[in-house]
């Protein structure tokens, strides 16, 4: 089966299966491969695989498919070992998946508590295995049907009304103990959705701390992880098959039990073991069948446990995200400047709590006003983060640099220094100058400038400078150009989630849709222009859930009025 595997970012190694016929890659979220970067398109490329042969195809992105370093023109055949980059995001293209051993997620080095040890003793070996129930079971059945039942009943009363993993898992253990009364030991290990390791959660002792590490054997974890069967393990030295040494007398465990913990749809949750070190109150057949039996009702608890703790931890982050949508209001503009001769509108809605769009009237000396518009790459609090940042930058580099250019590349050093590792963003300033009804601008990497003559010709402005983003490279040097601005002349800046808008059937909105509907004849205020863009935008994406942030800016140079003559 052909596949893709990061090369880079956090996601770096993580393969991706190309097992259909065509796999869309971009910044939607209903794309199959999701790249979540300002620079990638929402439908970026695709990747069509017929016959076991797979072509990548650029679907008209923004900024191009490169496949070995050069650009994609059509559809271009992937050979075994080529090197995909979209907007700085390297992909590998291999033919076929080499088949991989059973997973090690009970490694000592993620085992989550550097007080573990690996306690594999060559003479341990297993007794028994047997098949365990899945958590949806409601009465336990097989052999010991009754036992098995009173152990379920004294689990519950165990566990009783506890929501918490904090309290289930302990309490879990109690039970255990009271259920298996030669368990000297016993522990809980949940697999960490992000290593996929093993972690020790809770543990039990009947007669207090073991001196030193504690040991488990791995190997054993791992077998019932992968297996998903209950295991009884005993040592060797209880086997008269095997002759008493004393290294084998060394070995401290006897005799441990161990099931896997699942979710209701299969998946693992972890491990729970209990051991005793005495040989004559060693495990035995018909206990690992009660451990077993129960293993569901544990299964259970233990993921309501975790649907509660995360129920709980979502409701804190709401919170916190909430707070977090406070403070960014604070960072941006509450109303726009008031120039003489000018008027301004804005407008900005974040797709999620926070954004990463962000926007800025920064005032400067000689009555000027630099407006701002920015989009930093990704969603959420992370962007939200790098915008708080990047608006200080700005505002310290526009005041402190009076040529626009300069200051630009000011900002993008200073963004390179701050370490946002494949983290960019794109921007453009349009420095006013009210007196001269003149107009700098310098574009890295963002959407042009349209500027809307009184006359209703539309043009845009500031597209062909040729700054790449922010963050993408050191030493850059940005470009910038005057524009004046005549009586009625607007200038609309916008961010992609403006053009990038998805209808029903996931057509943008689009740049010329945004000039067809600035070159409409309106008498007006600059208010009126930027309501009739976003009430356009709203009819293309009727009702569509919003995926990425909408920024607006309209200036508009007031029209002159004639001096009313005298009757």
């Amino acid at each position: 089966m052909p596949f893709l595997e990061f090369q880079t970012g956090p996601r770096s190694g993580e393969r991706f299966t190309l097992d259909r016929e065509r796999t869309l890659i971009g910044r939607h979220p209903d794309c199959d491969l999701v790249i979540d970067a300002a620079a990638v398109s929402r439908q970026h490329a695709a990747v069509i695989v017929t016959g076991g042969q797979a072509s990548i195809e650029d679907l008209r992105s923004r900024n191009g498919t490169i496949v070995n370093r050069r650009l994609v023109s059509g559809r271009t055949r992937l050979e075994d070992g080529d090197e995909v980059s979209i907007c700085g995001h390297r992909f590998r293209y291999f033919l076929n998946q080499p088949s991989e051993p059973l997973p090690d997620i009970a490694g000592p080095a993620a085992a989550g508590d550097d007080l573990l040890a690996n306690d594999d003793p060559p003479s341990s070996v297993i007794v028994s295995q047997v098949d365990v129930p899945s958590s949806s079971s409601d009465v336990p059945v097989g052999r010991q049907a009754e036992v098995k039942l009173r152990a379920v009943l004294g689990l519950n009363r165990a566990i009783g009304a506890s929501l918490s993993l904090d309290e289930v898992l302990p309490r879990m253990l109690d039970g255990l103990f009271g259920i298996f009364p030669g368990a000297e030991r016993g522990f809980v290990l949940l697999k960490d959705p992000q290593s996929q390791r093993l972690v020790l959660k809770a543990r039990r002792m009947r007669s207090g701390a073991d001196p030193g590490p504690l040991r488990l054997s791995l190997s054993l974890m791992n077998h019932v992880a992968n297996s998903r069967r209950a295991i009884l393990s005993a040592d060797a030295t209880t086997d008269s098959r095997f002759g008493a040494s004393e290294s084998l007398l060394d070995c401290r465990i006897r005799s441990v039990m161990c099931v896997p913990v699942t979710r209701a749809d299969g998946g693992l949750l972890g491990v729970v073991q209990v051991d005793s070190r005495d040989v004559r109150d060693g495990f035995t057949q018909e206990d690992l069948d009660v451990l077993a039996g129960i293993a569901g009702q544990a299964s259970q608890a233990i993921e309501q446990a975790l649907a509660h703790d995360e129920r709980v931890e979502r409701e804190h982050l709401n919170r916190d995200l909430e707070l977090a949508h406070r403070v960014q209001q604070g960072l941006l503009p509450s109303r726009p400047p008031e120039i003489s001769g000018y008027e301004m509108f804005d407008f900005y809605e974040a797709a999620r709590h926070v954004g990463g769009d962000f926007f800025a009237y920064v005032p400067l000396p000689g009555d000027r006003l630099a407006v701002v518009l920015a989009d930093v790459s990704g969603k959420g609090v992370a962007a939200a983060l790098l915008m708080a940042a990047l608006s200080a930058d700005v505002r310290y580099c526009l005041a402190s640099e009076p040529d626009l250019g300069q200051a630009v590349a000011r900002i993008n050093e200073t963004f390179l220094r701050g370490g946002w590792d494949d983290r960019f963003a794109t921007l453009i300033v349009a420095v006013l100058d009210p007196a001269a009804h003149r107009v700098t601008l310098c574009n890295a990497g963002h959407l042009p400038a349209f500027l809307r003559g009184p006359g209703g010709i539309v043009r845009a402005v500031a597209a062909d400078l040729g700054g790449l983003p922010l963050g993408m490279a050191a030493g850059r040097e940005f470009r910038s150009c005057t524009v004046d601005l005549a009586p009625g002349a607007a200038l609309v800046f916008c961010t992609d989630g403006i053009s990038e808008a998805l209808d029903h059937e996931d057509r943008c909105y689009g740049l010329e849709r945004l000039e067809t509907v600035l070159a409409e004849p309106i008498e007006a205020t600059a208010g009126d222009l930027g309501r009739r863009i976003l009430a356009d935008v709203e009819r293309h994406a009727a009702g569509q859930v919003r995926s990425d942030d909408i920024c607006l800016i309209c200036l508009r140079r007031v029209e002159t009025v004639p001096p009313a003559h005298p009757a």
